[in-house]
């Protein structure tokens, strides 16, 4: 049976002036530090060296509940975000997740059909209150899985909550040139019906955040990496500034 709006949690809704959300990928508590300080809602601990999803070390995890969750300030609350990898590396990795945490996600790759990919997400075993946030790519054909509709359509049909939209190759190229504006206005609006929380990423630039959101593509969170870091690369370092100017742009307010 498709979840209707009335058994979502109201959390998950996005009033058309609510301003989106603002998620960081970060590989270490360093980084982790600077993001905080730049205003973000959603701290993702991966490794961008190793892939779009792969996971860091999960002490990496333990030491992030210890500084953002129990002893951290009130103004620099934010919630935190697990990377697991792929379908061979996220079942036996998400037990290691710490219930402090809010999510965590896994990656599609060579899930091709509905059945596979619900198997995936019913195989990840996170303590309780930790959600699991599906993911589509949109380059699914590199990745062996299935496309972001189909993806979403899952979602909806298992009564989950939220998606994420990114990219598997890291090549160069982003969300756009997978996916088009018209396209992902359409999955925007499939999911607003159905009450599904969708976080954007995928090698997004700042202009191209601004383009998209001119033309009405307004997700419930923006994901980012590279474009803040410096020259652009994924694998370098966090630069406070352009953490600052996404957030900025976005007018996502400090959590």
């Amino acid at each position: 049976m498709l979840a209707t709006s009335e058994t979502r949690p109201s959390s998950l809704r996005r009033a058309s002036g609510d301003a989106a959300e603002l998620l960081v990928s970060v590989r270490d508590l360093g980084e982790a530090r600077v993001a905080a300080s730049g205003g973000v809602n959603i701290l993702d601990f991966k490794e961008p060296s190793r892939g779009a999803l792969a996971a860091c070390d999960p002490s990496v995890w333990k030491s992030a509940v210890s500084e953002f969750v129990g002893e951290a300030p009130a103004d620099r609350t934010v919630r935190l975000s697990a990377a697991l990898g792929e379908s061979e590396t996220g079942p036996e990795l998400s037990s290691h997740v710490p219930p402090e945490f809010s999510f965590a996600k896994v990656g599609p790759s060579g899930c091709s059909t509905a059945p596979k990919l619900t198997g995936l997400w019913e195989s990840i075993r996170l303590p309780q209150p930790v959600e699991l946030v599906p993911v589509a790519y949109a380059d699914h054909i590199a990745a062996g899985a299935m496309s972001a509709e189909g993806v979403l359509n899952a979602v909806i049909e298992t009564g989950r909550h939220r998606l994420l939209i990114d990219t598997f190759g890291k090549d160069g190229r982003t969300l756009t040139d997978h996916m088009t504006i018209d396209r992902l206005r359409s999955l925007l609006c499939v999911a607003s019906e159905h009450s599904v929380w969708i976080a954007l990423a995928g090698s997004l630039r700042l202009r191209e955040m601004r383009s998209l959101g001119t033309a009405g593509v307004r997700p419930n969170c923006w994901g980012v990496r590279g474009d803040v870091c410096d020259q652009r690369d994924r694998t370098g370092q966090m630069d406070l500034r352009k953490v600052t100017a996404w957030r900025r742009a976005i007018g996502s307010p400090a959590n």
